[in-house]
């Protein structure tokens, strides 16, 4: 039996390369395979390099625990690397952070709490779950997702405002192994 998944996936360190892995390892997961546009953010962390994010989903036959557990893999096998910006060292950091937004329509707080708030709370995560699936009908809140994206949109400060990218897919991922 399949389950429509969707993942909110991003990156502020080497992150053409980590959304271009992202999208190799995390397309596999899945038939139906939708990936939204690359969208730029400022981070939460303002001294911190501003992220590329995405959201990719569709159907996807593993249990929710499987899931997160691949995902995590999937993170591993990314890496880690030193950050440096701005002049301020972050130290050793995650290229890529993968978070199940939705897994169906379950809400539940274990293995991961569903549905992920960040749908509601972040445009970063909202406006490219759009993009893919307008008419998703969010689990909880029971409205759809373009309608929650209507009502943030226009009210977003600038800081918190998203951007599209020009994202070349079509230079190879890279082959991280576990480090």
């Amino acid at each position: 039996m399949t389950t429509k998944v969707y993942l909110g996936v991003g990156s502020n360190l080497n992150r053409d390369n980590a959304l271009r892995f992202a999208k190799k390892e995390l397309s596999a997961l899945f038939s139906n395979v939708k990936c939204s546009s690359v969208w730029e953010s400022r981070p939460v962390r303002e001294a911190e390099p501003d992220y590329y994010n995405i959201v990719i989903g569709g159907d996807c036959d593993l249990s929710l625990d499987d899931l997160v557990a691949k995902l995590a893999e999937i993170e591993l096998s990314a890496g880690k690397e030193m950050m440096f910006h701005n002049g301020t060292n972050f130290g050793i950091k995650r290229r890529l952070d993968v978070d199940v937004l939705v897994y169906g329509d379950l809400v539940t707080t274990e293995p991961c709490k569903l549905p992920r708030h960040d749908i509601q709370d972040y445009p970063f995560v909202l406006c490219p779950l759009c993009e893919i699936d307008p008419d998703f009908i969010h689990p909880l809140l029971k409205v759809r997702v373009s309608e929650l994206w209507q009502e943030m949109e226009p009210r977003l400060p600038e800081k918190m405002k998203v951007n599209k990218v020009d994202f070349d897919w079509e230079v190879p991922a890279p082959s991280w192994t576990k480090e």
